[in-house]
């Protein structure tokens, strides 16, 4: 079993079928559009790894089995660049997920983010973190890292929130708080969408979580919550009493690239904030932007 204060496991939501941007995803999945020459998908990888992370489980559907394809083994590919550009092959190695971290898990139906973590409960035994590849969130130390810290010190779910304008918080599940110390915010409710009228506040809940697995005994029950799907948020809420969640504002950008305007914001940072392109980038700018 898991000890208390490890977690070593992250379960990764892909089956969305990205809607927002279609056409290119009825094809390719929008967990493998790349920022830069990188995808999504490897970004929130990555963040895992830096955590100290070791058992990857992806929530897909039966039409995007090329996600767990790129962090597999390309024979080929591999011998090919084997004699022609050794670089690339090094970056090909260190995408490589084994056999032994690596697990699939299939969603057959999109029932909500909730649903999807149900899915994996076969291969949870303790607590785990969840990160949706969606929110690319660029910081000094990982995200989730961060908030793996939070977890040792209070044994509590942990949910990454940020504030937004409150025209916007409807888009989230945003917090209601008895209490806050700095960056964290002691929650006492949780609404799913809510309009504008109606939200406690205009902290949103966005796509970084440390869970305890009695949520999973919460998404059992399979309750409908907003929007006709299985919510994350509804499970989480009924642990408030007893053990406990905490909303923490993390360090670092987030850029939301689940939609077109996000994903090209997160392009021009990224770029701008890499030697390798800041210079060409920024004149690219500078001639369309006389």
């Amino acid at each position: 079993m898991n000890a208390l204060n490890q977690i070593k496991t992250v379960i990764f939501p892909v089956a969305g079928i990205g809607s927002r941007f279609l056409p290119v995803t009825k094809t390719v999945p929008k967990e493998l559009l790349p920022i830069l020459n990188i995808p999504l998908i490897e970004y929130a990888v990555n963040e895992a790894r830096e955590a100290g992370i070791e058992r990857f489980i992806f929530v897909s559907s039966p039409e995007k089995q090329s996600i767990t394809d790129y962090f597999k083994k390309d024979k080929k590919l591999e011998s090919y660049l084997k004699n022609k550009n050794s670089d690339l092959l090094i970056g090909l190695e260190k995408n490589f997920i084994s056999d032994e971290s690596l697990i699939e898990v299939v969603q057959e139906e999109p029932l909500g983010l909730g649903h999807a973590i149900w899915c994996a409960r076969d291969y949870i035994d303790g607590p785990f973190a969840v990160i949706l590849p969606d929110d690319l969130i660029i910081s000094k130390v990982a995200c989730i890292k961060q908030m793996i810290n939070v977890y040792k010190e209070h044994k509590s779910n942990i949910v990454a929130i940020q504030e937004i304008d409150s025209v916007n918080v409807s888009k989230y599940g945003v917090i209601d708080y008895d209490d806050n110390n700095k960056d964290y915010y002691f929650i006492k409710n949780m609404v799913e969408k809510p309009n504008i009228n109606d939200a406690p506040s205009n902290l949103a809940i966005i796509g970084r979580y440390i869970l305890l697995p009695n949520v999973l005994n919460s998404l059992s029950d399979k309750k409908i919550g907003f929007g006709g799907e299985i919510q994350l948020t509804d499970a989480i809420k009924t642990t408030i009493k007893n053990e406990g969640v905490i909303g923490y504002k993390f360090e670092g950008n987030r850029y939301d690239c689940g939609n077109v305007i996000g994903a090209l914001e997160a392009q021009i940072s990224v770029a701008i904030n890499n030697s390798r392109y800041k210079d060409k980038v920024i004149d690219i700018m500078k001639k369309y932007l006389k």
